[in-house]
């Protein structure tokens, strides 16, 4: 396993392993418990937006899980404006906070009231995108086999830069960022050639994204622990 890229909620590595084991992973990304706005009572709207529009914008605002949380965790907040202009996230206070304070959720004009009181609960993705806490997805490495005669072209042709010449060789660097476009073979086929070839290999390279919630590291560790829960349970009915 290596690291490619890593940000705050994003990380990016290479792994030889199955697709079939990435892809259970992947799935079980939506397993891993989140806390989340699940129900909203608009005591007053005077915005634009009809009440299950902001409800459905507020139970996509992610939130922060700071705590540890189960089942039973429950978190009031609430929101109360008469500012004329945006109104963001950043006005829901309570038992926990916004992981992103700019969120837009409705606009006010002058004169336009807005007042909320909302109740967070601990779900899954499974139920339901608001309890998401991130999404994970793969693809194959793909090795390039470049003959002598292969027109330098290629080099300008491909939109991931991933090709270069050297001492009048072309050479592949960053093998991982190859998505398969085929640019480089379609050029190869105008030229009437047969330079370029595509091969995938059983190496992935798999990038981790959060929405907020939870860091990349604790969304992957725990995906891991559900796959190998649900794995325990199907080895105990095989029995």
């Amino acid at each position: 396993m290596k690291i490619i890229n890593k940000k705050n909620n994003q990380i990016t590595f290479t792994a030889e392993i199955e697709e079939s084991l990435a892809n259970a992973v992947r799935r079980c990304v939506n397993q891993v418990p989140v806390l989340a706005i699940d129900e909203v009572e608009i005591l007053k709207n005077d915005s634009p937006l009809y009440d299950e529009t902001i409800s459905h914008r507020m139970g996509l605002i992610p939130l922060t899980m700071d705590k540890p949380v189960n089942e039973k965790t429950v978190a009031k907040l609430k929101l109360s404006t008469k500012k004329e202009g945006m109104v963001c996230s950043e006005l829901l206070v309570g038992d926990v906070k916004v992981v992103y304070d700019k969120i837009p959720i409705t606009s006010l004009k002058k004169g336009q009231e807005l007042e909320i009181v909302a109740t967070a609960k601990v779900g899954k993705g499974i139920e339901h995108a608001r309890f998401s806490p991130g999404l994970m997805f793969y693809r194959n490495i793909i090795e390039l086999k470049i003959d002598k005669d292969c027109s330098k072209e290629v080099v300008d042709v491909c939109p991931q830069k991933i090709l270069k010449t050297e001492n009048g060789k072309i050479i592949v660097e960053d093998n991982y960022k190859c998505d398969m476009c085929e640019a480089c073979v379609d050029l190869c086929e105008k030229q009437g050639k047969d330079s370029i070839k595509l091969i995938p290999t059983k190496e992935l390279t798999i990038t981790l994204e959060s929405f907020g919630q939870l860091s990349v590291e604790e969304i992957f560790k725990k995906s891991i622990e559900v796959l190998k829960k649900d794995l325990k349970e199907v080895s105990k009915k095989i029995k």
